[in-house]
């Protein structure tokens, strides 16, 4: 992870992913999707029909979901219910319950695992690592928790991560707080824990779209 002068020449693309061409010999095409402000089930729906198709190249997404909590294969307390304002809504994704909404960024990464430099059990580790390099630009002080996968700012926690693996792609992604409805998001243990979560905006003045092209640049 980390920018490098060959990424974006490699990989065709201004937003290219250092992730996946820092270390390929034979790169691999990599197309990003700014996607806007748009519904859960139909980007999950999306990211289903792509990996159904097996594509030759890897994908990274960017997007804001409409408000929406959702509910991970660890969860064993909170249950679905999707007439809920926000609506609680089951995925497969790994982790527990989160929540989406406007003003918080989400990553989605749909990746051809037999084709990146890094073995499945590192792809968590290595989206948090280079994410936390691009916050880490801007002199904010935040640490990665291993243990419960995330960004922390003074022990709450400004960003999550879940992913999954289906026929060799990875799918899921990385979600950012940088100015989302908190009220919300802290009605719940943000992904079960006893914290809080926290924005962006609580702590450094940024441009978004600054933010965004930072840490794309990073991936």
């Amino acid at each position: 992870f980390g920018p490098d002068s060959n990424s974006f020449r490699c990989c065709g693309n201004q937003m290219a992913s250092y992730v996946i061409c820092q270390f390929r010999k034979n790169m691999t095409e990599i197309r990003f999707k700014e996607l806007g402000l748009i519904e859960y089930t139909e980007t999950y729906n999306a990211m289903m029909q792509l990996i159904e198709s097996q594509p030759s190249f890897h994908s990274i997404w960017s997007l804001e979901h409409y408000p929406i909590f959702t509910i991970g294969i660890s969860e064993k307390e909170i249950i679905e219910d999707k007439l809920k304002t926000p609506p609680f809504i089951k995925t497969d994704r790994g982790g527990k319950t989160t929540f989406h909404a406007p003003g918080q960024q989400v990553f989605y990464f749909i990746l051809n695992m037999k084709k990146l430099p890094f073995p499945p059990t590192e792809l968590t580790k290595k989206i948090l690592e280079t994410a936390s390099s691009a916050l880490a630009s801007y002199d904010l002080k935040h640490n990665i928790n291993a243990r419960d996968p995330g960004i922390f700012i003074e022990k709450q926690k400004v960003a999550s991560i879940g992913m999954r693996i289906k026929k060799n792609y990875s799918y899921h992604g990385l979600s950012i707080n940088v100015e989302t409805d908190l009220d919300t998001f802290n009605s719940i243990k943000p992904c079960g824990l006893n914290v809080q979560a926290c924005n962006l905006k609580d702590y450094i003045d940024i441009n978004v779209a600054n933010l965004k092209k930072e840490l794309l640049n990073n991936f």
